[in-house]
C-alpha cells in the first residue's frame, strides 16, 4: 500500500512540474525533435524512425544541420519503384556529395549523422584532416536485389539506400573502398573504422566482407537497428 501511495505521489509531482512547463533535456526526451548536429542519444533511433512519418520535421532537421538539399515531389512507378518524401541531397553540411543523390529524407538524415559522427572524427584521428567529399555510385535505381529477376525489390528502388565508394579529404588524399579496403596502413584502417562505427547511426551497412557484390562499396540504409556486415 505504501509503495502504491508513493507511486501516486510521484505521478502527481510529475504532473505538477509538467503543467508548469518543465521538460526534460532533449537527449532524455523521446518526443523531442532529432538534432542531427548532436551526438546520438538514447532515443535517436526512435526519433530517426519518426522522421519517416513526419516529412516537415525531417526537412527541418536537415536544414538545421546545414545540409544542402532540394525537396522532391513524390514519384510513383514504374511498377513498385519510386519514392516518397525524398530530397536531392548535395551536401551534409560538412562534406559535399560527389554528385547529387536522390534519397529519402530519413536516409539523408542518416548520411548527415554518418558524416558528423563517423567520417569526420575518423579522418581527424588518422589524418588530421577532414572529409571534404563523399563519393558514391548512386542511390535510386528501379531494380531487384542484385538485378536478379526472381529477387525481391531492392531498397534502391525506393531511394532508401545509397552505395558509397570512397572519400576525398580536405588535403586532397582520396580513399577508395575497392582499392584500399584490404590494404595495410591508414587507408585500410580508416575504411574499417568507418564501417565498424557506421552502424551506430545507420540502420544497415553492408561492406566488402559481406559478399562479392559489395566488394567495392558500402551499402547504407536508414531503416533498421544497426546491422553491419
Amino acid at each position: 500500500m505504501r509503495a502504491f501511495l508513493l507511486f501516486l505521489l510521484l505521478l502527481a509531482l510529475l504532473a505538477l512540474v509538467w503543467s508548469r512547463g518543465w521538460r526534460p533535456p532533449d537527449r532524455y526526451d523521446p518526443w523531442a525533435p532529432l538534432d542531427l548536429r548532436a551526438p546520438p542519444d538514447l532515443f535517436f533511433r526512435y526519433k530517426l524512425d519518426r522522421l519517416a512519418r513526419e516529412p516537415a520535421a525531417c526537412k527541418a532537421a536537415l536544414a538545421q544541420a546545414g545540409a544542402r538539399f532540394d525537396p522532391l515531389p513524390d514519384r510513383a512507378g514504374p511498377g513498385a519503384c519510386g519514392w516518397t518524401d525524398a530530397v536531392r541531397l548535395r551536401g551534409t553540411g560538412q562534406a559535399v556529395l560527389q554528385r547529387p543523390a536522390i534519397v529519402t529524407c530519413p536516409l539523408a538524415a542518416t548520411l548527415v549523422l554518418l558524416d558528423r559522427q563517423v567520417l569526420q572524427p575518423a579522418s581527424r584521428e588518422l589524418y588530421r584532416s577532414s572529409v571534404a567529399r563523399i563519393d558514391h555510385v548512386g542511390s535510386y535505381a528501379c531494380r531487384n536485389v542484385y538485378g536478379r529477376p526472381a529477387a525481391p525489390l531492392s531498397r534502391h528502388a525506393r531511394a532508401a539506400a545509397i552505395d558509397l565508394t570512397g572519400f576525398r579529404l580536405a588535403d586532397g588524399q582520396e580513399l577508395d573502398i575497392a582499392r584500399d579496403w584490404r590494404t595495410q596502413g591508414r587507408a585500410g584502417d580508416f575504411l574499417h573504422r568507418v564501417h565498424n562505427r557506421a552502424c551506430k547511426v545507420s540502420g544497415m551497412v553492408l561492406g566488402p566482407d559481406y559478399n562479392a557484390e559489395h566488394r567495392s562499396h558500402f551499402h547504407v540504409e536508414a531503416g533498421g537497428w544497426g546491422y553491419c556486415r
